[in-house]
Protein backbone atom coordinates (compact mmCIF):
# COMPACT_ATOMS: atom_id res chain seq x y z
CA UNK A 1 0.00 0.00 0.00
CA UNK A 2 1.03 3.59 -0.67
CA UNK A 3 1.17 6.07 2.27
CA UNK A 4 -0.54 9.56 2.08
CA UNK A 5 1.66 12.40 1.01
CA UNK A 6 2.79 14.73 3.78
CA UNK A 7 1.24 18.26 3.86
CA UNK A 8 3.54 21.15 4.54
CA UNK A 9 2.29 23.78 7.16
CA UNK A 10 3.78 26.61 5.20
CA UNK A 11 1.28 25.90 2.45
CA UNK A 12 -1.69 27.26 4.54
CA UNK A 13 0.14 30.25 6.11
CA UNK A 14 -0.86 33.83 4.89
CA UNK A 15 1.30 35.39 2.38
CA UNK A 16 3.25 38.55 2.93
CA UNK A 17 0.91 40.49 0.66
CA UNK A 18 -2.13 39.61 2.75
CA UNK A 19 -0.32 40.64 5.87
CA UNK A 20 0.53 44.04 4.41
CA UNK A 21 -3.10 44.67 3.39
CA UNK A 22 -4.39 43.77 6.85
CA UNK A 23 -1.92 46.10 8.49
CA UNK A 24 -2.97 49.00 6.27
CA UNK A 25 -6.65 48.41 6.98
CA UNK A 26 -6.03 48.28 10.71
CA UNK A 27 -4.10 51.53 10.50
CA UNK A 28 -6.92 53.23 8.56
CA UNK A 29 -9.51 52.08 11.09
CA UNK A 30 -7.39 53.43 13.95
CA UNK A 31 -7.07 56.82 12.29
CA UNK A 32 -10.81 56.95 11.67
CA UNK A 33 -11.57 56.24 15.32
CA UNK A 34 -9.23 59.01 16.41
CA UNK A 35 -11.02 61.42 14.04
CA UNK A 36 -14.42 60.45 15.47
CA UNK A 37 -13.23 61.04 19.01
CA UNK A 38 -12.01 64.48 18.07
CA UNK A 39 -15.44 65.42 16.62
CA UNK A 40 -17.24 64.15 19.74
CA UNK A 41 -15.04 66.27 21.94
CA UNK A 42 -16.34 69.34 20.12
CA UNK A 43 -19.99 68.28 20.75
CA UNK A 44 -19.49 67.78 24.49
CA UNK A 45 -18.48 71.44 25.00
CA UNK A 46 -14.75 71.41 24.50
CA UNK A 47 -15.12 73.28 21.26
CA UNK A 48 -15.37 77.02 20.63
CA UNK A 49 -18.40 79.38 20.82
CA UNK A 50 -19.91 77.79 17.68
CA UNK A 51 -20.80 74.66 19.61
CA UNK A 52 -24.50 73.80 20.34
CA UNK A 53 -26.36 74.06 23.66
CA UNK A 54 -28.63 71.46 25.18
CA UNK A 55 -32.21 72.49 26.07
CA UNK A 56 -34.31 70.72 28.73
CA UNK A 57 -38.03 70.32 27.89
CA UNK A 58 -40.65 69.48 30.52
CA UNK A 59 -43.48 67.42 29.00
CA UNK A 60 -45.38 66.97 32.27
CA UNK A 61 -49.01 68.39 32.30
CA UNK A 62 -49.25 71.89 33.89
CA UNK A 63 -50.96 72.18 37.28
CA UNK A 64 -54.38 73.84 37.81
CA UNK A 65 -52.90 76.92 39.54
CA UNK A 66 -50.59 77.60 36.63
CA UNK A 67 -53.50 77.31 34.20
CA UNK A 68 -55.50 79.87 36.22
CA UNK A 69 -52.53 82.23 36.30
CA UNK A 70 -52.12 81.91 32.56
CA UNK A 71 -55.86 82.30 31.85
CA UNK A 72 -56.37 85.38 34.06
CA UNK A 73 -54.16 87.77 32.05
CA UNK A 74 -55.86 86.65 28.85
CA UNK A 75 -59.29 87.58 30.21
CA UNK A 76 -58.01 90.96 31.32
CA UNK A 77 -56.61 91.55 27.87
CA UNK A 78 -59.94 90.63 26.27
CA UNK A 79 -61.82 92.98 28.62
CA UNK A 80 -59.43 95.80 27.83
CA UNK A 81 -59.91 95.16 24.13
CA UNK A 82 -63.71 95.22 24.52
CA UNK A 83 -63.52 98.46 26.47
CA UNK A 84 -61.38 100.06 23.85
CA UNK A 85 -63.68 98.92 21.03
CA UNK A 86 -66.93 100.23 22.61
CA UNK A 87 -67.69 103.79 21.57
CA UNK A 88 -70.03 106.19 23.38
CA UNK A 89 -73.49 106.69 21.78
CA UNK A 90 -73.81 109.70 19.55
CA UNK A 91 -75.39 112.75 21.12
CA UNK A 92 -78.76 113.55 19.61
CA UNK A 93 -79.59 117.16 18.89
CA UNK A 94 -82.13 118.79 21.25
CA UNK A 95 -85.75 118.23 20.30
CA UNK A 96 -87.35 121.27 18.77
CA UNK A 97 -91.12 121.46 18.98
CA UNK A 98 -92.64 123.29 16.06
CA UNK A 99 -96.03 124.78 16.86
CA UNK A 100 -98.72 123.34 14.63
CA UNK A 101 -101.26 125.55 12.94
CA UNK A 102 -103.76 122.69 12.59
CA UNK A 103 -105.88 123.69 15.56
CA UNK A 104 -109.61 123.39 15.86
CA UNK A 105 -111.30 126.76 16.14
CA UNK A 106 -114.30 126.36 18.38
CA UNK A 107 -117.17 128.82 18.16
CA UNK A 108 -117.29 131.60 20.74
CA UNK A 109 -118.66 130.49 24.07
CA UNK A 110 -118.14 126.78 23.39
CA UNK A 111 -117.95 124.72 26.57
CA UNK A 112 -115.68 121.72 26.15
CA UNK A 113 -116.15 118.83 28.58
CA UNK A 114 -113.57 116.10 29.02
CA UNK A 115 -114.37 112.43 29.30
CA UNK A 116 -113.56 112.55 33.01
CA UNK A 117 -116.18 115.24 33.55
CA UNK A 118 -118.75 113.13 31.72
CA UNK A 119 -117.73 110.01 33.66
CA UNK A 120 -118.21 111.85 36.94
CA UNK A 121 -121.80 112.59 36.03
CA UNK A 122 -124.22 111.34 38.65
CA UNK A 123 -127.80 111.28 37.44
CA UNK A 124 -129.06 110.65 40.95
CA UNK A 125 -128.00 114.18 41.85
CA UNK A 126 -130.34 115.67 39.26
CA UNK A 127 -133.54 116.74 40.94
CA UNK A 128 -136.59 115.58 39.01
CA UNK A 129 -139.19 118.17 38.16
CA UNK A 130 -142.33 117.73 40.21
CA UNK A 131 -145.61 117.01 38.40
CA UNK A 132 -146.50 117.31 34.77
CA UNK A 133 -147.92 120.01 32.59
CA UNK A 134 -146.38 123.47 32.53
CA UNK A 135 -145.02 123.14 36.09
CA UNK A 136 -141.90 121.38 34.78
CA UNK A 137 -139.33 122.75 32.32
CA UNK A 138 -140.42 122.09 28.75
CA UNK A 139 -138.50 122.00 25.51
CA UNK A 140 -140.06 125.24 24.36
CA UNK A 141 -139.50 127.08 27.59
CA UNK A 142 -136.87 129.60 26.50
CA UNK A 143 -133.31 128.52 25.78
CA UNK A 144 -131.73 131.66 27.22
CA UNK A 145 -132.92 131.04 30.77
CA UNK A 146 -130.31 130.84 33.51
CA UNK A 147 -129.11 127.26 34.00
CA UNK A 148 -128.62 125.19 37.14
CA UNK A 149 -125.61 123.14 38.21
CA UNK A 150 -127.39 119.79 37.93
CA UNK A 151 -125.43 118.53 34.89
CA UNK A 152 -122.52 116.07 34.75
CA UNK A 153 -119.65 117.25 36.93
CA UNK A 154 -121.77 120.16 38.21
CA UNK A 155 -122.21 121.66 34.73
CA UNK A 156 -125.06 124.08 34.11
CA UNK A 157 -128.19 122.73 32.49
CA UNK A 158 -130.36 125.12 30.45
CA UNK A 159 -133.94 124.75 29.31
CA UNK A 160 -133.97 123.65 25.69
CA UNK A 161 -135.70 125.45 22.83
CA UNK A 162 -136.86 123.49 19.78
CA UNK A 163 -135.39 124.28 16.40
CA UNK A 164 -137.80 121.72 14.95
CA UNK A 165 -140.13 119.55 16.99
CA UNK A 166 -140.00 115.79 16.35
CA UNK A 167 -142.87 114.27 14.42
CA UNK A 168 -144.96 111.33 15.57
CA UNK A 169 -143.35 109.23 12.79
CA UNK A 170 -139.91 109.92 14.32
CA UNK A 171 -141.07 109.00 17.81
CA UNK A 172 -143.26 105.96 17.08
CA UNK A 173 -140.39 103.44 16.34
CA UNK A 174 -139.11 103.92 19.91
CA UNK A 175 -142.47 103.87 21.69
CA UNK A 176 -143.15 100.14 21.21
CA UNK A 177 -141.65 99.05 24.53
CA UNK A 178 -142.94 102.08 26.44
CA UNK A 179 -146.19 102.04 28.37
CA UNK A 180 -148.22 105.20 28.06
CA UNK A 181 -147.57 108.16 25.81
CA UNK A 182 -151.10 109.47 26.04
CA UNK A 183 -152.37 112.87 27.09
CA UNK A 184 -150.83 114.00 30.38
CA UNK A 185 -147.77 111.72 30.15
CA UNK A 186 -144.32 113.27 29.92
CA UNK A 187 -140.61 112.42 30.00
CA UNK A 188 -137.44 114.41 30.67
CA UNK A 189 -133.83 113.96 29.50
CA UNK A 190 -130.67 116.09 29.45
CA UNK A 191 -128.41 116.28 26.38
CA UNK A 192 -125.29 118.10 25.27
CA UNK A 193 -125.73 120.40 22.28
CA UNK A 194 -123.47 120.02 19.24
CA UNK A 195 -123.20 121.68 15.87
CA UNK A 196 -126.12 121.92 13.45
CA UNK A 197 -128.68 121.99 16.31
CA UNK A 198 -128.18 118.29 17.17
CA UNK A 199 -127.68 116.79 20.63
CA UNK A 200 -125.64 113.89 22.01
CA UNK A 201 -124.75 112.13 25.30
CA UNK A 202 -128.40 112.16 26.33
CA UNK A 203 -129.35 110.80 29.77
CA UNK A 204 -132.66 109.93 31.37
CA UNK A 205 -133.89 112.16 34.19
CA UNK A 206 -137.57 111.55 34.99
CA UNK A 207 -140.85 110.36 33.53
CA UNK A 208 -144.55 110.14 34.28
CA UNK A 209 -145.92 107.64 34.93
CA UNK A 210 -142.88 106.20 36.70
CA UNK A 211 -141.53 102.97 35.20
CA UNK A 212 -143.33 103.51 31.89
CA UNK A 213 -140.10 103.64 29.85
CA UNK A 214 -141.05 106.98 28.24
CA UNK A 215 -137.69 108.56 29.27
CA UNK A 216 -135.79 105.65 27.68
CA UNK A 217 -137.81 106.01 24.45
CA UNK A 218 -137.17 109.76 24.45
CA UNK A 219 -133.41 109.21 24.93
CA UNK A 220 -133.24 106.68 22.09
CA UNK A 221 -135.06 109.04 19.71
CA UNK A 222 -132.99 112.09 20.70
CA UNK A 223 -130.49 111.65 17.86
CA UNK A 224 -133.18 113.09 15.57
CA UNK A 225 -133.94 116.13 17.77
CA UNK A 226 -133.07 119.61 16.55
CA UNK A 227 -132.60 121.97 19.51
CA UNK A 228 -131.27 125.52 19.63
CA UNK A 229 -128.21 125.90 21.88
CA UNK A 230 -128.75 128.15 24.89
CA UNK A 231 -127.76 131.77 24.57
CA UNK A 232 -125.86 133.73 27.19
CA UNK A 233 -125.49 137.46 26.60
CA UNK A 234 -126.73 136.88 23.06
CA UNK A 235 -124.08 134.22 22.25
CA UNK A 236 -124.96 130.62 21.43
CA UNK A 237 -123.40 128.15 23.88
CA UNK A 238 -122.66 125.14 21.64
CA UNK A 239 -121.61 122.24 23.85
CA UNK A 240 -123.75 123.27 26.81
CA UNK A 241 -126.20 120.88 28.47
CA UNK A 242 -129.92 121.36 27.93
CA UNK A 243 -132.97 119.90 29.63
CA UNK A 244 -135.61 118.52 27.26
CA UNK A 245 -139.04 117.77 28.66
CA UNK A 246 -141.46 116.21 26.21
CA UNK A 247 -145.20 116.30 26.97
CA UNK A 248 -147.18 113.70 25.09
CA UNK A 249 -150.64 114.37 23.78
CA UNK A 250 -153.32 112.42 22.01
CA UNK A 251 -152.90 112.07 18.27
CA UNK A 252 -155.21 114.04 16.00
CA UNK A 253 -156.32 113.14 12.53
CA UNK A 254 -154.85 116.26 10.98
CA UNK A 255 -151.79 116.40 13.24
CA UNK A 256 -148.60 114.54 12.31
CA UNK A 257 -146.54 116.04 15.17
CA UNK A 258 -146.09 114.79 18.72
CA UNK A 259 -145.75 118.03 20.63
CA UNK A 260 -146.36 119.58 24.02
CA UNK A 261 -149.52 120.62 25.77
Amino acid sequence: MRSAPAVSPARYAPSRRDRAVSFVLALVVGVFLVFVLIIMSNVTGDGGPAGGQLVAINIAPPSAEKEKQKAAPKQDVKQEQVQTVTTPPPKLPPRVEIPSKNQVEWPPGFIKLSREDIAKADISRIKPAGGGGQAGASAGGGGNAEGTGDGPGGARVYNAEWYREPTRAEMSPYMGAARGGGAGDWAMIICRTVERFHVEDCREVDESPRGSGLARALRQAAWQFLVRPPRVDGKAQVGAWVRIRFDFKAAKRDDGVAGQD
